[in-house]
């Protein structure tokens, strides 16, 4: 799944929202709409990843790619919380998730303590299904785009904002 995700940071109105389509429009909503009126007019509400939000996922859980991973809450940082689009089958090209307000504080608060050395040694335990070459620039990298999200994590969580992650696939 080496694909490019985005955390937004939205009001409850939002993710209501998106839960009203049918589930076949909810990307082509975020692509279309979400994206472009958020990176224009709320660029502190979103945080790219890029493509390290895989090896993010898999250094804070057991090392898999899972949804609502048992590892919480680190685990749910980026598939965690509300599966809005995705099944592995019909709706496999593309991932929509949605963290609560409460999930959001305490994934903002675990995210503070969060140390390189922990993050690494989870990286450590990323197993064979991931799509990457493990290595110490892959680690670094994603470490990078984490640190990055951790002030988008803060000012949600201050907010009390949901917090969508989507990846295209």
């Amino acid at each position: 799944m080496s694909s490019l995700g985005v955390l937004f940071a939205v009001p409850a109105e939002v993710v209501e929202h998106i839960r009203s389509l049918p589930v076949a429009q909810r990307p082509v909503y975020i692509s279309e709409e979400l994206e472009e009126l958020y990176f224009e007019d709320y660029p502190e509400r979103t945080a790219e990843l890029d493509k390290s939000w895989d090896a993010i996922h898999r250094a804070l859980t057991d090392g898999s790619l899972c949804f609502d991973c048992a590892d919480w809450p680190l685990g749910g940082v980026i598939l965690g919380g509300e599966v809005l689009y995705y099944d592995g089958e019909e709706y496999d090209d593309y991932i929509i998730t949605a963290k609560t307000p409460l999930m959001v504080e305490q994934l903002a608060e675990r995210l503070d303590a969060l140390t390189e050395k922990q993050f690494k040694r989870g990286y450590d335990r990323i197993d064979d299904t991931y799509p990457e070459p493990k290595s110490r620039e892959d680690m670094e990298y994603s470490w990078e785009y984490l640190q990055d999200a951790i002030p988008f994590f803060r000012h949600a969580a201050r907010q009390g904002l949901w917090v969508l992650f989507t990846a295209d696939q």
